[in-house]
């Protein structure tokens, strides 16, 4: 049966991440109706940063060169390192239980909300990185989309494509995992147009950004 995990980020309702991410999973559901749907929104029920704990039990885990996750679940011995992997292995069971992996991601300061990266912090464990001459791991073979808004234009040839921060981020820190292999990026460019004077003469080309992002939900959604 499959599976899709669905992340949002965005701390507002009806951002327009938001809108991309849920027109892909309707499309999605549509699809696979005997499918299996978990949704986290990180913005209104925030994972945990890192904490002193946690790092130790990753540490311990990188010095005995742990790569069997069921030893990994059990590698917490400390009240406190228990209660801390008891926060982290479940977002790491989800991730294994997806075949498609939705990742509602706005820009911000040219890179990606904190809440999103307190996620991905706690789940990078040393026995889900994929092998350096293999590039294949635990999580490989799954697809994942991210669904991105950003206020200006970011894109090849775009005066300031060389501050996106978000795409590079995003294809590194999932590739180091293996989820790089089948990623799918659906930007909607120069949301801020809309309410921002100086961006207004660009709220035509904002508006054909978003349209092109939704129709990619829905036809990604429905594959």
């Amino acid at each position: 049966m499959p599976t899709l995990l669905h992340l949002d980020s965005s701390p507002r309702v009806g951002s327009v991440s938001r809108q991309i991410s849920g027109e892909f999973a309707e499309a999605w559901r549509k699809a696979n109706p005997e499918g299996s749907y978990i949704y986290r929104d990180l913005a209104a029920g925030p994972v945990p940063h890192v904490d002193h704990a946690q790092i130790e039990v990753m540490h311990r885990l990188e010095t005995e060169g742990v790569r069997d996750l069921a030893a990994a679940r059990e590698a917490a011995t400390t009240p406190e390192e228990q209660a801390s992997w008891a926060i982290t292995w479940p977002l790491i069971e989800e991730l294994l239980a997806a075949d498609t992996i939705l990742l509602g991601v706005p820009m911000y300061n040219f890179s990606v909300p904190s809440t999103f990266k307190a996620w991905f912090d706690r789940v990078l464990i040393a026995p889900l990185i994929a092998d350096p001459a293999t590039g294949e791991g635990p999580l490989s073979g799954k697809k994942v989309v991210v669904a991105s808004a950003r206020g200006g234009a970011y894109g090849p040839g775009t005066p300031r494509q060389d501050f996106d921060h978000q795409e590079p981020y995003l294809k590194s820190a999932l590739g180091m995992v293996g989820l790089a292999a089948d990623l799918t990026f659906l930007h909607a460019e120069l949301t801020k147009s809309a309410h921002v004077p100086r961006l207004a003469q660009f709220q035509e080309l904002a508006a054909a950004s978003y349209q092109k992002a939704m129709e990619g939900a829905r036809t990604h959604g429905a594959s």
